[in-house]
């Protein structure tokens, strides 16, 4: 990092910001700015187009990979937007005109966390931490990869660039001689994601992401870029694209859902819901920050749910394929060719939780009047064909509510398989619970 540099770069001004500090490691040195501090960055919360923090860190310094979770800082005095701590090790050449410190010398808040973060790389590594940030996980990855390019004629120019890597997964970018192709992978609780879009792809390969490579085993993807994937370049009406195609989909894999199941394709019906749920009402923390008022509630409201959920199930339409996470978001569209992405909730489970949550998010997107009721009947149309004997209206007014503890599931599981203390979903759970309190009373 040039002496003269600035140590603070702003990205955007327009809403609430968040601070983020660099921690650039060569050994036992860590790269300050020209002040003596560590370069940092001020994120702007509401800027949904601007790049992923952990990306921006990557490439603020130097280049660097990270070597452990990011860190929240303690915050000050009511902060509820408290400082992010990046720690990277060094990957490449060190940056010219950098000044360097030994670690130990650091001021806090900063020396604590980045001597820790030290030696859990070089030593053990706390349980369940992702691989990705392990000693030698990026050299394997680019090896490869390029097996994997050289297969296809491609190579590839230049280091894989991070585009997020957090709890549960990591993204990166990987520069080719034809264009930027994508890779993922996911921690032990999401593994079976890779397999599940393999298969994916041999059945709907229309509807998921363009297939490079797979590593079934180590849950590793190798991706086409998606056109229209970014809030910033999906084209309009992307949702209503994807519904009725999407149900056309699941219907049609009603055939051939013993080869998820072989995949890994985790069954998520009735039963598996209301057990895990269950498990969630008696085992989360986050259940102790109700209110009196509604811990009263609860049990009586958690009754009445399950009887909701039960009914949903007994509405005549079969468990199949599932997103289990289907929203705005997770759809790319360029105006013709609409693809499905990120599958590491893929599962079998109840269909209409798909269309609720796709309806269900467009209503917390503020989008125009009756959309979400538009988006969810032409979701319904394809099931109202495919069993014309089924309740699928009571099935939808049902579907809201059973795909809130759906979700308090999904949701309890990825906090309980995260490190501890990453806190990447605090407070979902809580969330959602009252929701659930608020539909039945």
């Amino acid at each position: 990092m040039p002496i003269s540099r600035p140590a603070t770069i702003i990205l955007g001004m327009a809403g609430p910001q968040r601070t983020h500090h660099v921690a650039l490691v060569r050994d036992d040195a860590v790269l300050l700015a020209a002040d003596g501090s560590l370069p940092r960055f001020v994120q702007d919360l509401e800027d949904d187009d601007g790049p992923d923090p952990t990306a921006y860190a990557t490439t603020l310094a130097g280049p660097g990979v990270h070597l452990a979770p990011v860190v929240t800082l303690p915050p000050e005095d009511s902060d509820d937007r408290p400082d992010r701590l990046h720690v990277l090790a060094l990957r490449g050449a060190a940056p010219a005109g950098a000044v360097w410190r030994r670690a130990d010398d650091l001021p806090e808040p900063w020396r604590s966390p980045v001597r820790l973060a030290l030696e859990q790389y070089a030593g053990v590594a706390p349980p369940r931490r992702p691989d990705w940030f392990r000693p030698g996980w990026h050299d394997r990855v680019e090896a490869w990869v390029d097996r994997q390019l050289s297969a296809t004629g491609r190579r590839r120019t230049g280091p894989l660039r991070t585009h997020r890597v957090w709890s549960i997964s990591a993204v990166l970018e990987v520069p080719t001689d034809r264009g930027a192709l994508w890779f993922k992978a996911c921690c032990d609780h999401f593994v079976a994601e890779a397999a599940i879009v393999h298969r994916l792809a041999r059945r709907i390969g229309e509807l998921v992401p363009g297939l490079v490579a797979t590593d079934d085993e180590a849950g590793w993807l190798l991706m086409e870029p998606l056109r229209g994937a970014a809030d910033s370049d999906r084209a309009e009406g992307a949702v209503d694209a994807a519904a009725p195609a999407w149900a056309r989909a699941q219907v049609a894999a009603l055939d051939w859902l013993d080869e998820l199941r072989a995949a890994g394709c985790p069954e998520r019906g009735l039963e598996a819901t209301l057990e895990g749920w269950r498990a969630v009402l008696a085992t989360s923390p986050e259940l102790a920050r109700l209110t009196d008022a509604e811990r009263q509630e609860l049990p009586a409201a958690t009754a009445r749910a399950e009887a909701l959920v039960r009914e949903l199930s007994a509405c005549g339409i079969p468990d199949t394929l599932s997103h289990g996470d289907l929203h705005p978001g997770n759809v790319a569209y360029d105006g013709s060719e609409v693809r499905i992405f990120d599958w590491t909730d893929g599962c079998v489970s109840h269909p209409f939780l798909d269309g609720s949550h796709l309806a269900r998010v467009l209503d917390w997107y503020g989008t125009g009047e009756g959309e979400a009721e538009r988006v969810l009947q032409a979701y319904a149309g394809p099931w109202r064909d495919a069993f014309p004997d089924a309740d699928v209206d009571r099935a939808l007014e049902l579907a809201p509510l059973a795909d809130l503890v759906f979700q308090s599931v999904t949701f309890a599981q990825i906090a309980a398989a995260a490190e501890d203390g990453v806190g990447d979903f605090e407070g979902v759970v809580l969330r959602f619970t009252r929701e659930v309190i608020a539909r039945v009373r």
